[in-house]
Protein backbone atom coordinates (compact mmCIF):
# COMPACT_ATOMS: atom_id res chain seq x y z
CA UNK A 1 0.00 0.00 0.00
CA UNK A 2 1.67 3.28 -0.94
CA UNK A 3 1.17 6.27 1.19
CA UNK A 4 0.92 10.18 -0.55
CA UNK A 5 3.71 12.59 -0.10
CA UNK A 6 2.89 15.32 1.40
CA UNK A 7 4.27 18.49 1.29
CA UNK A 8 4.89 21.60 3.59
CA UNK A 9 5.81 25.26 2.15
CA UNK A 10 7.68 25.91 5.54
CA UNK A 11 8.97 25.26 9.00
CA UNK A 12 5.52 27.53 10.77
CA UNK A 13 3.33 24.88 8.46
CA UNK A 14 5.12 21.72 9.24
CA UNK A 15 4.84 22.83 12.91
CA UNK A 16 1.22 23.71 12.60
CA UNK A 17 1.33 27.24 13.42
CA UNK A 18 -1.88 29.16 14.07
CA UNK A 19 -0.83 31.98 12.07
CA UNK A 20 -0.91 29.74 9.21
CA UNK A 21 -4.74 29.15 9.65
CA UNK A 22 -5.15 33.09 9.35
CA UNK A 23 -2.98 33.36 6.06
CA UNK A 24 -5.39 30.70 4.61
CA UNK A 25 -7.92 32.92 4.93
CA UNK A 26 -6.16 35.83 3.71
CA UNK A 27 -5.26 36.96 0.44
CA UNK A 28 -2.50 39.17 1.76
CA UNK A 29 -0.13 38.00 4.42
CA UNK A 30 0.08 41.79 5.82
CA UNK A 31 -2.94 44.28 6.01
CA UNK A 32 -2.83 46.48 3.51
CA UNK A 33 -3.52 50.31 4.96
CA UNK A 34 -6.84 51.17 2.94
CA UNK A 35 -8.10 53.44 4.67
CA UNK A 36 -4.35 55.85 4.47
CA UNK A 37 -5.69 56.77 0.90
CA UNK A 38 -9.34 55.57 0.84
CA UNK A 39 -10.66 57.42 4.00
CA UNK A 40 -13.35 56.91 6.10
CA UNK A 41 -14.62 53.29 4.80
CA UNK A 42 -17.91 54.23 6.46
CA UNK A 43 -18.18 57.03 4.56
CA UNK A 44 -16.68 56.11 1.49
CA UNK A 45 -19.74 55.78 -0.26
CA UNK A 46 -21.30 59.03 0.67
CA UNK A 47 -18.66 60.32 -1.09
CA UNK A 48 -18.26 61.38 -4.56
CA UNK A 49 -16.50 63.65 -7.06
CA UNK A 50 -17.12 64.82 -10.33
CA UNK A 51 -15.46 63.16 -13.95
CA UNK A 52 -14.00 66.00 -15.11
CA UNK A 53 -11.84 66.23 -11.51
CA UNK A 54 -11.65 62.39 -11.66
CA UNK A 55 -9.75 62.99 -15.67
CA UNK A 56 -8.12 65.87 -14.33
CA UNK A 57 -6.27 63.70 -11.57
CA UNK A 58 -5.71 60.82 -13.62
CA UNK A 59 -4.12 62.75 -17.04
CA UNK A 60 -1.89 64.75 -14.15
CA UNK A 61 -0.59 61.51 -12.80
CA UNK A 62 0.06 60.06 -16.05
CA UNK A 63 1.89 63.17 -17.45
CA UNK A 64 4.11 63.46 -14.40
CA UNK A 65 5.43 59.86 -14.53
CA UNK A 66 6.20 60.02 -18.00
CA UNK A 67 8.11 63.16 -17.56
CA UNK A 68 10.07 61.87 -14.76
CA UNK A 69 10.47 58.08 -16.81
CA UNK A 70 12.09 60.55 -19.46
CA UNK A 71 14.60 62.70 -17.67
CA UNK A 72 17.82 62.32 -19.81
CA UNK A 73 20.67 61.39 -16.79
CA UNK A 74 23.82 64.23 -17.04
CA UNK A 75 26.46 62.71 -18.42
CA UNK A 76 29.63 64.69 -17.93
CA UNK A 77 31.91 64.05 -21.10
CA UNK A 78 35.71 65.38 -21.03
CA UNK A 79 37.14 66.43 -24.42
CA UNK A 80 40.19 65.12 -25.76
CA UNK A 81 43.04 67.22 -25.82
CA UNK A 82 44.97 65.87 -27.85
CA UNK A 83 42.39 63.44 -30.18
CA UNK A 84 44.15 60.17 -31.10
CA UNK A 85 44.41 60.37 -35.37
CA UNK A 86 42.85 56.54 -35.42
CA UNK A 87 39.48 57.44 -32.97
CA UNK A 88 36.75 59.57 -34.49
CA UNK A 89 34.28 59.81 -31.97
CA UNK A 90 30.76 58.30 -33.33
CA UNK A 91 32.57 56.06 -35.91
CA UNK A 92 33.24 52.19 -35.27
CA UNK A 93 36.76 50.80 -36.02
CA UNK A 94 37.68 47.41 -36.75
CA UNK A 95 40.85 45.04 -36.11
CA UNK A 96 41.94 42.15 -37.35
CA UNK A 97 43.46 39.97 -34.21
CA UNK A 98 42.97 36.63 -33.09
CA UNK A 99 41.76 34.82 -29.37
CA UNK A 100 42.93 31.86 -27.62
CA UNK A 101 41.75 31.22 -24.15
CA UNK A 102 43.60 28.09 -23.73
CA UNK A 103 40.45 26.27 -24.84
CA UNK A 104 39.21 28.48 -28.11
CA UNK A 105 41.90 29.40 -31.19
CA UNK A 106 39.74 32.17 -34.12
CA UNK A 107 40.59 34.74 -36.05
CA UNK A 108 38.20 37.13 -35.13
CA UNK A 109 37.01 40.85 -36.27
CA UNK A 110 37.08 43.16 -33.42
CA UNK A 111 34.50 46.42 -33.62
CA UNK A 112 35.56 49.14 -31.30
CA UNK A 113 34.36 52.57 -30.46
CA UNK A 114 36.80 55.08 -28.76
CA UNK A 115 39.13 52.38 -27.84
CA UNK A 116 36.51 49.92 -26.36
CA UNK A 117 35.50 46.64 -27.68
CA UNK A 118 32.33 45.87 -28.47
CA UNK A 119 31.43 43.52 -31.02
CA UNK A 120 33.26 40.21 -32.35
CA UNK A 121 32.52 38.33 -35.60
CA UNK A 122 34.32 35.95 -38.05
CA UNK A 123 36.90 37.15 -40.26
CA UNK A 124 36.24 36.07 -43.80
CA UNK A 125 39.78 35.98 -44.65
CA UNK A 126 40.39 32.60 -41.88
CA UNK A 127 39.43 29.20 -42.03
CA UNK A 128 39.18 29.20 -38.00
CA UNK A 129 35.84 30.58 -37.52
CA UNK A 130 34.90 31.52 -34.19
CA UNK A 131 32.58 29.54 -31.96
CA UNK A 132 29.69 30.94 -29.74
CA UNK A 133 32.24 30.96 -26.52
CA UNK A 134 34.21 33.05 -28.42
CA UNK A 135 32.15 35.84 -29.83
CA UNK A 136 30.62 36.06 -26.42
CA UNK A 137 34.15 36.75 -24.84
CA UNK A 138 33.57 40.46 -25.02
CA UNK A 139 31.16 40.49 -22.16
CA UNK A 140 34.37 39.51 -19.79
CA UNK A 141 35.69 42.47 -20.49
CA UNK A 142 32.87 44.60 -18.43
CA UNK A 143 31.88 42.07 -16.02
CA UNK A 144 32.38 43.76 -12.54
CA UNK A 145 33.05 41.08 -10.48
CA UNK A 146 36.25 40.67 -12.26
CA UNK A 147 39.48 40.77 -9.68
CA UNK A 148 40.77 44.18 -9.63
CA UNK A 149 43.99 43.44 -7.83
CA UNK A 150 45.74 40.89 -6.93
CA UNK A 151 44.54 38.58 -3.67
CA UNK A 152 46.79 37.64 -0.60
CA UNK A 153 45.19 35.09 1.58
CA UNK A 154 41.93 36.23 0.67
CA UNK A 155 42.77 39.82 0.93
CA UNK A 156 43.47 42.51 -1.54
CA UNK A 157 46.63 43.25 -1.85
CA UNK A 158 49.19 44.97 -4.63
CA UNK A 159 51.42 44.05 -6.95
CA UNK A 160 54.52 45.04 -5.32
CA UNK A 161 54.09 43.01 -2.16
CA UNK A 162 52.83 40.21 -4.03
CA UNK A 163 55.63 39.53 -6.09
CA UNK A 164 58.53 39.99 -3.17
CA UNK A 165 56.51 37.17 -1.42
CA UNK A 166 56.57 35.47 -4.54
CA UNK A 167 60.06 36.09 -5.61
CA UNK A 168 61.37 35.49 -1.79
CA UNK A 169 59.84 31.89 -1.71
CA UNK A 170 60.70 30.93 -5.09
CA UNK A 171 64.52 32.04 -3.98
CA UNK A 172 64.10 30.16 -1.05
CA UNK A 173 63.22 27.28 -3.06
CA UNK A 174 65.08 27.07 -5.94
CA UNK A 175 68.65 25.58 -6.20
CA UNK A 176 70.66 28.38 -5.75
CA UNK A 177 69.34 28.39 -2.37
CA UNK A 178 71.70 26.55 0.43
CA UNK A 179 68.59 24.95 1.61
CA UNK A 180 66.82 23.24 -1.21
CA UNK A 181 66.25 19.74 -1.53
CA UNK A 182 66.98 17.34 -4.67
CA UNK A 183 63.67 16.14 -3.76
CA UNK A 184 61.78 19.44 -3.57
CA UNK A 185 60.58 20.58 -7.23
CA UNK A 186 59.00 23.67 -8.34
CA UNK A 187 56.12 23.48 -11.38
CA UNK A 188 54.67 25.49 -13.49
CA UNK A 189 51.18 23.89 -14.55
CA UNK A 190 49.52 25.96 -17.60
CA UNK A 191 47.39 25.24 -20.27
CA UNK A 192 48.88 24.34 -24.30
CA UNK A 193 51.06 27.63 -24.73
CA UNK A 194 50.91 28.81 -28.65
CA UNK A 195 52.83 32.09 -28.13
CA UNK A 196 56.62 31.92 -28.93
CA UNK A 197 56.68 35.06 -26.52
CA UNK A 198 55.18 33.57 -23.62
CA UNK A 199 56.98 30.36 -23.90
CA UNK A 200 60.46 31.71 -24.07
CA UNK A 201 59.30 33.88 -20.60
CA UNK A 202 58.64 30.17 -19.30
CA UNK A 203 61.78 28.76 -20.14
CA UNK A 204 63.66 31.57 -18.81
CA UNK A 205 61.90 31.18 -15.93
CA UNK A 206 62.40 27.45 -15.67
CA UNK A 207 66.30 27.93 -16.29
CA UNK A 208 66.94 30.46 -13.65
CA UNK A 209 64.38 28.46 -10.68
CA UNK A 210 64.94 24.68 -11.99
CA UNK A 211 61.21 24.79 -12.31
CA UNK A 212 58.89 22.14 -14.34
CA UNK A 213 56.56 23.36 -16.81
CA UNK A 214 54.22 21.23 -17.87
CA UNK A 215 50.84 21.89 -19.84
CA UNK A 216 47.39 20.36 -20.27
CA UNK A 217 44.18 20.51 -21.82
CA UNK A 218 40.81 21.09 -19.86
CA UNK A 219 39.39 18.43 -22.20
CA UNK A 220 42.62 15.92 -23.66
CA UNK A 221 43.52 15.24 -26.48
CA UNK A 222 46.72 13.99 -25.55
CA UNK A 223 45.72 9.95 -27.48
CA UNK A 224 45.81 11.96 -30.51
CA UNK A 225 48.76 13.29 -29.81
CA UNK A 226 50.74 10.07 -28.75
CA UNK A 227 49.41 8.30 -31.55
CA UNK A 228 50.69 10.78 -33.90
CA UNK A 229 54.14 11.30 -32.23
CA UNK A 230 54.27 7.20 -32.99
CA UNK A 231 52.98 7.15 -36.61
CA UNK A 232 54.69 10.69 -37.62
CA UNK A 233 56.96 11.82 -35.34
CA UNK A 234 55.43 14.46 -34.91
CA UNK A 235 52.93 15.18 -31.93
CA UNK A 236 50.76 17.48 -32.97
CA UNK A 237 46.99 17.73 -34.45
CA UNK A 238 47.02 17.31 -38.08
CA UNK A 239 45.27 20.04 -40.22
CA UNK A 240 41.93 18.59 -42.15
CA UNK A 241 40.62 19.64 -45.08
CA UNK A 242 37.44 18.90 -44.63
CA UNK A 243 36.08 20.96 -47.93
CA UNK A 244 38.08 18.40 -50.10
CA UNK A 245 36.25 15.93 -48.45
CA UNK A 246 33.32 14.08 -50.40
CA UNK A 247 32.78 10.98 -47.58
CA UNK A 248 33.03 11.93 -43.95
CA UNK A 249 33.27 9.51 -41.43
CA UNK A 250 33.13 10.56 -37.64
CA UNK A 251 33.16 8.14 -34.78
CA UNK A 252 31.85 10.09 -31.89
CA UNK A 253 33.66 13.25 -33.15
CA UNK A 254 31.69 16.79 -32.60
CA UNK A 255 33.35 18.60 -35.55
CA UNK A 256 30.52 21.22 -35.96
CA UNK A 257 31.28 21.75 -32.32
CA UNK A 258 33.09 21.27 -29.49
CA UNK A 259 35.60 18.87 -30.52
CA UNK A 260 38.95 19.90 -31.49
CA UNK A 261 37.20 23.44 -31.91
CA UNK A 262 38.55 23.76 -35.55
CA UNK A 263 35.82 26.16 -36.81
CA UNK A 264 35.31 23.67 -39.74
CA UNK A 265 31.05 25.27 -40.44
CA UNK A 266 32.89 27.24 -43.16
CA UNK A 267 34.84 23.92 -44.77
CA UNK A 268 31.85 21.73 -44.09
CA UNK A 269 29.27 23.78 -45.61
CA UNK A 270 31.21 24.91 -49.22
CA UNK A 271 31.58 21.38 -50.02
CA UNK A 272 27.61 20.83 -49.33
CA UNK A 273 26.30 23.25 -52.40
CA UNK A 274 23.71 21.45 -54.39
CA UNK A 275 23.73 24.78 -56.70
CA UNK A 276 27.57 23.63 -57.64
CA UNK A 277 27.32 19.93 -57.77
CA UNK A 278 28.99 19.56 -54.61
CA UNK A 279 27.56 17.43 -52.09
CA UNK A 280 29.71 15.41 -49.81
CA UNK A 281 28.13 12.90 -47.51
CA UNK A 282 28.33 12.34 -43.98
CA UNK A 283 27.93 9.96 -41.26
CA UNK A 284 28.20 10.56 -37.46
CA UNK A 285 28.23 7.08 -35.74
CA UNK A 286 27.71 8.51 -31.99
CA UNK A 287 25.94 7.40 -28.45
CA UNK A 288 25.04 10.89 -28.10
CA UNK A 289 22.96 13.66 -30.33
CA UNK A 290 25.82 15.76 -31.39
CA UNK A 291 25.62 19.10 -33.26
CA UNK A 292 27.27 17.32 -35.99
CA UNK A 293 24.93 14.02 -35.70
CA UNK A 294 22.19 16.63 -36.24
CA UNK A 295 23.65 17.58 -39.66
CA UNK A 296 24.69 14.13 -41.13
CA UNK A 297 23.30 12.97 -43.88
CA UNK A 298 23.48 9.62 -41.99
CA UNK A 299 23.81 9.31 -38.33
CA UNK A 300 24.02 5.92 -36.78
CA UNK A 301 23.15 5.88 -32.75
CA UNK A 302 25.61 2.99 -31.25
CA UNK A 303 26.86 1.95 -27.67
CA UNK A 304 29.78 3.16 -26.60
CA UNK A 305 30.65 -0.54 -26.23
CA UNK A 306 30.30 -0.53 -29.77
CA UNK A 307 32.31 2.40 -31.46
CA UNK A 308 35.16 0.60 -30.95
CA UNK A 309 34.21 -2.77 -32.27
CA UNK A 310 33.29 -0.97 -35.41
CA UNK A 311 36.24 0.43 -35.59
CA UNK A 312 38.12 -2.52 -35.62
CA UNK A 313 35.74 -3.83 -38.07
CA UNK A 314 36.50 -1.34 -40.66
CA UNK A 315 40.31 -1.51 -40.45
CA UNK A 316 40.23 -5.57 -40.85
CA UNK A 317 38.01 -5.48 -43.54
CA UNK A 318 39.59 -2.66 -45.37
CA UNK A 319 43.04 -5.08 -45.09
CA UNK A 320 41.07 -7.29 -46.17
CA UNK A 321 41.35 -9.86 -42.92
CA UNK A 322 37.46 -9.58 -42.34
CA UNK A 323 33.98 -9.20 -43.61
CA UNK A 324 32.46 -5.91 -43.13
CA UNK A 325 29.74 -5.39 -40.16
CA UNK A 326 26.28 -4.77 -41.45
CA UNK A 327 25.65 -1.87 -39.55
CA UNK A 328 28.49 0.24 -41.45
CA UNK A 329 28.00 -1.64 -44.60
CA UNK A 330 27.62 2.13 -46.49
CA UNK A 331 30.24 3.55 -44.91
CA UNK A 332 32.76 1.26 -45.51
CA UNK A 333 31.47 1.16 -49.18
CA UNK A 334 31.79 4.62 -49.65
CA UNK A 335 35.06 4.75 -48.74
CA UNK A 336 36.16 2.16 -50.54
CA UNK A 337 34.85 3.77 -53.89
CA UNK A 338 36.92 7.52 -52.73
CA UNK A 339 40.27 6.63 -51.66
CA UNK A 340 42.01 9.83 -51.57
CA UNK A 341 38.94 12.05 -50.74
CA UNK A 342 37.42 10.60 -47.74
CA UNK A 343 38.28 11.25 -44.25
CA UNK A 344 37.75 8.87 -40.81
CA UNK A 345 37.86 11.04 -37.53
CA UNK A 346 36.75 9.55 -33.71
CA UNK A 347 37.11 11.42 -30.74
CA UNK A 348 38.10 8.59 -28.41
CA UNK A 349 41.57 9.58 -26.57
CA UNK A 350 42.91 5.98 -26.22
CA UNK A 351 46.01 6.20 -28.19
CA UNK A 352 45.47 2.57 -29.69
CA UNK A 353 42.04 3.53 -30.79
CA UNK A 354 43.65 6.90 -32.78
CA UNK A 355 46.42 5.03 -33.99
CA UNK A 356 44.03 2.58 -35.49
CA UNK A 357 42.10 6.09 -37.12
CA UNK A 358 45.84 6.86 -38.84
CA UNK A 359 45.98 3.28 -40.58
CA UNK A 360 42.73 3.70 -42.00
CA UNK A 361 43.09 7.14 -43.54
CA UNK A 362 46.25 5.70 -44.68
CA UNK A 363 44.71 2.87 -46.38
CA UNK A 364 42.31 5.05 -47.66
CA UNK A 365 45.46 7.46 -48.93
CA UNK A 366 43.75 10.42 -47.47
CA UNK A 367 47.09 11.37 -45.96
CA UNK A 368 48.47 14.59 -48.22
CA UNK A 369 45.23 15.38 -49.55
CA UNK A 370 42.20 15.66 -47.01
CA UNK A 371 44.74 15.34 -43.85
CA UNK A 372 47.58 17.15 -43.68
CA UNK A 373 50.78 16.85 -42.01
CA UNK A 374 52.80 19.01 -42.94
CA UNK A 375 50.55 22.13 -41.56
CA UNK A 376 50.21 20.81 -37.92
CA UNK A 377 48.25 22.61 -35.61
CA UNK A 378 49.70 23.07 -31.85
CA UNK A 379 46.76 24.60 -29.68
CA UNK A 380 46.56 21.11 -28.06
CA UNK A 381 49.96 20.16 -26.36
CA UNK A 382 48.76 18.25 -22.90
CA UNK A 383 50.24 15.16 -21.64
CA UNK A 384 48.13 13.11 -19.58
CA UNK A 385 51.33 11.16 -18.63
CA UNK A 386 52.95 14.62 -17.04
CA UNK A 387 49.49 15.24 -14.79
CA UNK A 388 49.59 11.33 -13.76
CA UNK A 389 53.07 11.83 -12.28
CA UNK A 390 52.44 15.17 -10.73
CA UNK A 391 49.60 14.57 -8.88
CA UNK A 392 51.80 11.38 -7.29
CA UNK A 393 54.90 13.77 -6.78
CA UNK A 394 52.08 15.92 -4.97
CA UNK A 395 50.81 13.12 -2.86
CA UNK A 396 54.21 12.14 -2.01
CA UNK A 397 55.80 15.56 -0.95
CA UNK A 398 57.76 16.11 -3.89
CA UNK A 399 56.37 19.41 -5.08
CA UNK A 400 56.99 22.67 -3.17
CA UNK A 401 55.80 25.29 -5.44
CA UNK A 402 52.83 24.58 -8.07
CA UNK A 403 52.05 28.00 -10.49
CA UNK A 404 48.89 27.94 -12.21
CA UNK A 405 48.18 29.63 -15.26
CA UNK A 406 45.71 29.88 -17.12
CA UNK A 407 43.92 26.54 -16.00
CA UNK A 408 41.62 25.03 -13.32
CA UNK A 409 42.50 22.14 -11.84
CA UNK A 410 40.49 21.72 -8.94
CA UNK A 411 37.52 21.91 -11.50
CA UNK A 412 38.66 19.81 -14.11
CA UNK A 413 40.05 16.95 -11.91
CA UNK A 414 37.19 17.16 -9.61
CA UNK A 415 35.69 13.52 -8.29
CA UNK A 416 32.41 13.34 -8.77
CA UNK A 417 29.77 10.63 -7.43
CA UNK A 418 26.92 8.87 -9.75
CA UNK A 419 24.16 8.07 -8.17
CA UNK A 420 22.45 4.91 -10.43
CA UNK A 421 18.90 3.29 -11.08
CA UNK A 422 19.04 -0.39 -12.84
CA UNK A 423 22.37 0.80 -14.17
CA UNK A 424 21.27 4.14 -14.95
CA UNK A 425 22.93 7.47 -13.98
CA UNK A 426 20.79 9.66 -12.83
CA UNK A 427 22.42 11.94 -10.75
Amino acid sequence: MTKAKKYWKGLAELNNDPSIEKLKQNEFPEEIPVDEFLGDDENLSNSGTSRRDFLKFLGFSTAAATLAACETPITKSIPYVVKPEEIIPGVANWYASSFYDGNDFASVLVKTREGRPIFIKPNALSSFTPNSRVISSVLSLYDSNRLKSPMKNGAESSWDVVDQDIKKALNDLSKQSPGFSSDENIVVLTNTIISPSTQKIINEFSDKYGAQHIQYDSVSYSGMLDANKESFGLRAIPTYHIDKSDIIVSFGADFLGSWLNLGAEKQYVSNRNPRLNKMSRHYQIESNLSLSGSNADVRIPVKPSDQLELIQNLYKTLKGQSSINPIIKDVFQDLSSNKGKSLVICDSNDKDVQLMVNAINDLLANYGSTIDMSLPNYTKAGDDNQIINLVSDMNNGKVSALIVSGVNPGNDFASVLVKTREGRPIF
